[in-house]
């Protein structure tokens, strides 16, 4: 069972957002470069003390999209997988994984997000988005939908993922010329293709 949070928690929780939230919406109107700390804070209507309260460098507070997708995966996405087969949850997943980068985080954040220097990528401990992906995964093993060819369910799932940030790297790359979602679906079929049973 989670344990409650206390008021404290809960406005900690909302100031980080909320920088985020400023540092996101400054760069709808500017390029990464040209907004600084003090717009950020300015923006949130906290101090510079505050920002380096929960964050060290500018990046950081980008990087916060992480944990806003994971929860986003975890508490929206994840109820959406509860029906359907193994593959029709796979395909819904990844629906929501284009429309997220396309349309949530938008080009210009998912740009700053695709960087080689980016360490979340490849994170290793649980969230949202991986735990929703592993929890599909398995129902397929489960059901017999899916066999595992020798990967185990992570390693599955790391290889949807690299397949899937690929495509919305190109589709970066492309300026966000082509519908993310409609290639996505396409690349989803190809590499269930890996483990179908």
């Amino acid at each position: 069972m989670a344990k409650k949070q206390t008021n404290r928690q809960l406005r900690s929780e909302q100031t980080k957002l909320n920088l985020f939230n400023s540092a996101v919406g400054l760069l709808a109107e500017k390029p990464f470069e040209e907004i600084t700390i003090r717009e950020i804070v300015a923006k949130a209507g906290v101090s510079v003390g505050t920002f380096y309260n929960y964050y060290n460098t500018k990046m950081d507070v980008f990087y916060q999209a992480y944990n806003v997708a994971d929860r986003y995966f975890a508490d929206t996405v994840a109820p959406q997988l509860k029906s359907g087969t193994a593959r029709e949850r796979i395909f819904l997943f990844f629906d929501y994984y284009a429309r997220y980068s396309s349309e949530i985080s938008g080009l210009k954040l998912t740009r700053l997000l695709y960087s080689v220097d980016n360490p979340h990528f490849m994170r290793n401990a649980p969230n949202g988005m991986i735990d929703t992906l592993i929890g599909v995964l398995q129902y397929g093993l489960t059901t017999g939908e899916f066999i595992t060819r020798g990967d185990t369910v992570r390693e599955m799932a790391d290889f949807f993922m690299i397949c899937m940030r690929g495509v919305v790297y190109n589709w970066c790359t492309a300026n966000g010329s082509y519908d993310l979602s409609s290639v996505i679906s396409r690349f989803t079929s190809r590499a269930l293709y890996a483990y179908q049973a």
